[in-house]
This record gives C-alpha cells, structure tokens and sequence, in this order.
C-alpha cells in the first residue's frame, strides 16, 4: 500500500502544470552594456552570439512598444527588441523555463545592450520568478564584445 501511495503522490507532482511565461522582461535585474562601433554591427553581433549560445530568437521588434526610452536627441527609431524561444530544463521532479530579452538602444558612439533573464519554476502550488542569471549574462556580453572586436 504505502508504495501505491508513492507513486500517486509523485504522479500528482509531476502532473500537468500550465506555465505562464510573458514575452516581455520588466527591467528587475538588466544586465547592460556600451558597445562602440557601427550599431548595425551590434546588432549582427548579438543575433550571431545568441544563436551560437543555443538561443533561438523568435521576435524582433521596437522596444517603445513596451517601455520608453529616449536618446539624447529624443529619437529611438534605431532601437531593437530581441525575445529568444523558451528553453525547458528538466530536473528529476520539476523543469524550469528560461528565456532572454536583448534589448540594443542606439547611442552616439554605437549601441547600449542589455540582457534581461527570465526564470520560471513551476511547482505543484506556487511558480518561482528569477531575474538574475549574472554568470551567462556577462558571457554573452563579452562574447557580443569579442564578435565586434574581430569583425572590425
């Protein structure tokens, strides 16, 4: 009987569960940077260094959809939006969700770009939220760096 019991509760556990995971990141933990160089290059870069890392990026579009932000001059008809593809990490009894938004904003001197993560676990009553993922944000960073440096 108690292994019965056992296999009901890990059934129970490891049933479906429906994960909300937005498209959108607000800015809880961004991870940014200045780049300098020509901002189309910035953005080839970022594109090539996401797909190389294995992140699918399934939109692009103009951040001023979802927030504001002004350049010196006002203008922000030069900034892009990047939402990567959700990846699944199964553990044992749970999988957690990840995905990443890119944002590149045009400055004078090239582009600021900005990494923000997104984290969901879901478990059988509550879903955990992580906006800090320090280690693979600052790789990409660096490795979007790297890709200007030798494209110049």
């Amino acid at each position: 009987m108690p292994l019965r019991c056992m296999v009901l509760a890990l059934a129970f556990l490891c049933g479906c569960v429906t994960v909300q995971v937005p498209g959108y990141i607000k800015a809880d933990h961004p991870y940014a940077r200045k780049m300098y160089g020509n901002f189309d290059k910035i953005v080839i870069a970022a594109q090539n260094i996401l797909v190389r890392n294995g992140w699918k990026i399934k939109a692009a579009m103009d951040p001023s959809v979802y927030e504001r932000v002004e350049g010196e001059d006002g203008s922000t008809d030069k900034d892009i939006l990047f939402f990567t593809d959700i990846k699944q990490h199964s553990m044992v009894l749970y999988s957690s969700y990840t995905h990443l938004n890119v944002f590149i904003h045009a400055i004078a001197e090239g582009a600021q770009v900005e990494i923000r993560y997104g984290k969901v676990t879901p478990l059988l009553v509550k879903q955990f939220r992580s906006a800090r993922n320090d280690k693979l944000a600052n790789k990409l960073l660096e490795q979007i760096e790297q890709e200007l440096l030798e494209t110049e």
